[in-house]
């Protein structure tokens, strides 16, 4: 029983860290277009956030992480960082569609 609560417990602590909530200046405007896009926000994201699981499944990212924070500690942090995480293409995804990004 025991096993089962502290399995629960820390899947519930690496689901809460893997998901990316971008903070969006929903005041500004990003320069591309003549008027403010922060409207279709919410539908962007969800659109940005099916892309970018389609593009980068869970073991990817998990590698990549595993890559950015474990292989390149042991080698003095001397080896390039890898980009292609969900983050990187949901973000990328929100300034191509017209949003400024604080994060």
């Amino acid at each position: 029983m025991k096993k089962i609560i502290l399995f629960a417990l820390l899947s519930g602590l690496l689901i809460s860290c893997t998901s990316y909530k971008p903070i969006v200046d929903t005041k500004g405007r990003s320069g591309t277009y003549p008027t403010d896009r922060a409207s279709e926000i919410s539908d962007d994201i969800q659109l940005c956030r099916i892309i970018s699981n389609e593009a980068i499944d869970g073991f990817t990212d998990s590698l990549v992480w595993g890559y950015n924070n474990i292989f390149r500690g042991l080698f003095f942090w001397l080896p390039p960082e890898q980009k292609q995480t969900r983050e990187n293409y949901m973000r990328k995804c929100l300034q191509n569609r017209g949003h400024s990004l604080l994060n």
